[in-house]
């Protein structure tokens, strides 16, 4: 497999954790339970286009990650939480263009930097901790050939994912917060946001 470049975004996560198998055996509690099985869910889910990676294109992987991606993850609240205070500017329709082009970008972004596969192993620790702000917080750790271990949790809330951590304590939506920030600081508001995610998204599957 490709080294992996744990660039702070978003993506970093989504394709460290999903390159892996899961282990849940202790018991948990239902809200635990819960959390941890709408993880197991997910990498159930992308784990066999995931294992062919190698032998498909970019925009094919972004056709079959893009069920699983946007089903587990609350996109619209990430979205606005990215956004910031100016979410409450966008009108509704801008609102739902910044969704939609979010969810693509994420999944094209994805797809562009999973290209194969070798045997990875991914460890979730059914027992998760309460979130301040509500939710749980599922602890995962990859483990990598040559012994590298990573730590990546997901703060899900409402059975999806609105967070997800690297090394347990870097929030990529807070990354994704300031890309956002610097976006919208240069003028155009969300329609400006929009055609940059756009433009992003189709020069990563060109890719």
């Amino acid at each position: 497999m490709k080294p992996f470049s744990f660039r702070l975004s978003l993506s970093t996560p989504f394709i460290a954790a999903v390159l892996a198998l899961l282990s849940l055996s202790a018991i948990a509690s239902p809200a635990e339970a819960q959390a941890s099985h709408r993880i197991e869910a997910y990498y159930n889910q992308l784990m066999p286009t995931l294992r062919a990676a190698g032998q498909l294109s970019v925009r094919e992987r972004d056709r079959r990650f893009s069920p699983a991606i946007t089903s587990a993850f609350d996109i619209g609240t990430m979205a606005r939480l990215a956004s910031g205070p100016a979410w409450s500017k966008f009108s509704g329709a801008q609102q739902a263009a910044v969704r939609d082009a979010f969810a693509r970008f994420l999944v094209a972004e994805y797809a562009h930097q999973v290209g194969d596969y070798s045997g990875e192993s991914f460890v979730v620790d059914p027992q998760t901790s309460p979130s301040s702000g509500g939710g749980e917080v599922v602890k995962t750790k990859l483990l990598q050939p040559g012994g590298r271990t990573v730590q990546i949790n997901y703060l899900v809330r409402g059975g999806r994912v609105i967070d997800v951590y690297l090394n347990g304590t870097i929030s990529d939506l807070a990354t994704r917060r300031d890309e956002f920030a610097s976006i919208l600081a240069g003028g155009g508001g969300a329609d400006a946001l929009v055609k940059t995610l756009r433009e992003r998204t189709e020069s990563l599957l060109a890719g």
